[in-house]
């Protein structure tokens, strides 16, 4: 199998990391792999929000647990916040954004990092992430990505191809 499917099939949603940092070229190749992720047409309409604030990971983390019931986020040494402009791309956001989302999330797992990708898109997750950092209108908020050492070894499972493959 090829680095790049074993990485596929080995990644797995860490909600406890440890207290280690992140290290700045560890970060930078993370948020390279957002940045090359296809997008309609190359308009690249993401923004990358990098959080390390104590404060603002716990009021993101207060958000999330209240929206959309996800843990994680303040234990992890880095918040990613993956948004779009959507005066760039208004109709492909979504899917630009999950695209720069997974690609972090595979470079991290390559770099031995764990991440936790949580989709805040349309929630009150998403409101107070933009009302906490102020950001203007059109740039929405697809998904929070915590970043760090993993402090725990998730089982994965997925169901048999045959189960989810149609051929017509």
């Amino acid at each position: 199998m090829n680095e790049v499917l074993e990485a596929i099939i080995s990644r797995r949603t860490i909600r406890r990391f440890k207290s280690t940092p992140v290290e700045d070229e560890k970060l930078r190749m993370i948020l390279e792999a957002g940045r090359w992720a296809p997008s309609f047409s190359n308009l690249q309409p993401w923004k990358f929000i990098v959080v390390k604030d104590l404060n603002l990971k716990a009021a993101l983390d207060k958000a999330a647990r209240e929206s959309v019931l996800h843990l994680g986020i303040n234990e992890a040494p880095v918040i990613i916040l993956v948004c779009v402009d959507r005066r760039i791309d208004p109709l492909h956001a979504i899917e630009t954004g999950a695209a720069a989302t997974q690609n972090m999330a595979l470079a991290a797992h390559s770099l031995d990092l764990g991440t936790g990708w949580i989709g805040i898109w349309g929630t009150e997750a998403e409101a107070a992430a933009q009302r906490l950092l102020k950001l203007p209108e059109t740039v929405r908020v697809v998904s929070l990505l915590p970043v760090g050492v993993p402090d725990e070894s998730p089982e994965g499972h997925r169901e048999p191809l045959e189960a989810l493959l149609q051929l017509r």
